[in-house]
């Protein structure tokens, strides 16, 4: 079982209260905690539905978003990385130059690095955290889980469910502020630093209506508060019209609504002064020469929160803060650029993007431009406003582990090329190089030349 943060009465750092429980499981095999991966995958599943309610009403997303983007996607990555944890994480026979090392074998693989802090994000709450947290403890270190403002919950029912999968108590702990991170060995942060916003490429030759249904779906994902969530879409100018007046008059049909409705296709947004800082960008972009099509601030009967129906904008000038910085909220600027190069240097911005699109029929020209973007993700038909949690899991387990080698040298023998050197030392070592050699009778000649000096060497290293 998992344990809670506590006020840390005996003045040590929670990351030493969780020292010792964090190097026993340290020395679990691989294998062994991949398989506590895979009962939380369980627990996810045997609590599907209730999950599902908790987090959506905390969260104010759509129960059907929910169900898929965070908890059917939370359960495939914990599955992959128990299944696969030895492929991830296992050590693999490495082979040491033998000339150097003649009987040493050596293994690589990684080590953990003691107690991991993860500062979960807002936009998801629990795939995202329970993810890193997994990836850490795949790594073998103990976790210290600080929720992010208005996800309280949600860390509370990932603690439960690592619970559930059996966790040793106190090897995953919860943090009431940030003080409890001191002394963690390593820190993840998931919310991330600044970002671009997200961008799409609608060529000329894209399936129109399956674009617009994918902008939208992008945009309006998490209310447009995910990491990734869509904001400029860059279309070809002779399909530029047709699709603006297709994405107005989808995004008219969508409006917020209760997140625990089954109906509901639009959350909410996390708070007034989002939907005032998002209201803001839209009149700034306007100022700027934009045209406003509908959309705006809703409210919502019988329901506690901020509802924001989407905004679509066009002719949005570059300077605008909607197409450089990431403003949360369903908001969508449409552009018309005369081709592909302008628009993947529009695309491209200021600074790189979690993700990018490519819109078109033509898989070689959707993957040259793919090329020139410097999103960390695009995606070619789609696009998915967070990351990839299989990717998601590799990088936190990049970020939680360090690479280690060991070497067993055979008991009582002396490794060559140690102390003392002396006058066939240098020849020897002639020698072993020259046996490697590629002209054509260069190695007999070595050979020829080093034996004696091979032979002494040889002798002195079989010497106890």
């Amino acid at each position: 079982m998992t344990g809670e943060d506590g006020a840390g009465d005996s003045g040590m750092t929670l990351a030493a209260e969780m020292a010792a429980v964090t190097r026993l499981w340290a020395q679990l095999r691989v294998a062994d905690r991949g398989r506590y991966l895979a009962r939380a995958a369980q627990a996810v599943i045997d609590e599907f539905d209730d999950l599902c309610l908790t987090i959506a009403a905390e969260s104010a997303r759509p129960c059907g978003e929910v169900a898929a983007l965070e908890l059917l996607a939370v359960v495939d990555v914990l599955r992959w990385m128990g299944e696969h944890a030895q492929t991830l994480l296992g050590a693999h026979r490495l082979a040491m130059a033998r000339a150097l090392h003649p009987l040493t074998r050596a293994s690589a693989g990684h080590a953990p690095v003691g107690v991991v802090a993860i500062r979960s994000g807002a936009g998801s709450p629990f795939a995202d955290a329970l993810t890193a947290a997994g990836a850490a403890l795949l790594a073998g270190n103990g976790v210290i889980l600080r929720p992010a403002t208005g996800a309280a919950i949600a860390a509370n029912r990932l603690i439960g469910v690592l619970a559930r999968a059996g966790l040793p108590e106190g090897l995953v702990r919860t943090a009431a502020s940030e003080e409890r991170l001191i002394g963690a060995d390593r820190v993840l942060d998931l919310a991330g630093g600044a970002r671009g916003p997200d961008a799409m490429i609608v060529l000329a030759d894209a399936n129109l209506r399956r674009a617009v249904d994918g902008a939208l779906w992008a945009a309006c994902a998490g209310a447009g508060q995910l990491a990734g969530s869509l904001k400029r879409v860059y279309v070809a100018a002779e399909r530029h019209e047709a699709f603006l007046e297709a994405v107005v008059a989808a995004a008219s049909e969508i409006e917020p609504g209760d997140p625990l409705d089954a109906a509901t296709q639009l959350g909410l947004l996390a708070d007034a002064a989002s939907a005032t800082t998002l209201e803001r960008a839209i009149a700034e972009a306007g100022a700027f020469g934009a045209r406003v099509h509908g959309g705006g601030r809703r409210a919502v009967p019988n329901v506690a929160g901020v509802g924001f129906a989407p905004v679509v904008l066009s002719a949005v000038a570059a300077q605008a803060r909607l197409v450089r910085e990431p403003v949360a909220g369903p908001v969508l600027c449409v552009v018309s650029v005369s081709d592909s190069v302008e628009a993947a240097r529009l695309a491209n911005g200021a600074q790189p993007s979690l993700g990018a699109s490519i819109w078109s029929a033509d898989r070689r020209a959707s993957v040259r431009v793919a090329r020139e973007l410097t999103a960390r993700v695009v995606w070619g038909n789609d696009h998915v406003p967070v990351l990839p949690l299989r990717q998601a899991a590799t990088d936190a387990l990049d970020g939680c582990r360090r690479a280690q080698l060991i070497t067993w040298e055979p008991a009582g023998r002396r490794p060559p090329w140690r102390f003392r050197y002396d006058a066939s030392t240098q020849r020897a070592a002639r020698a072993v190089a020259g046996l490697q050699a590629t002209r054509e009778g260069e190695r007999e000649q070595e050979l020829r030349r080093g034996a004696p000096a091979l032979i002494r060497l040889a002798g002195r290293s079989l010497r106890r």
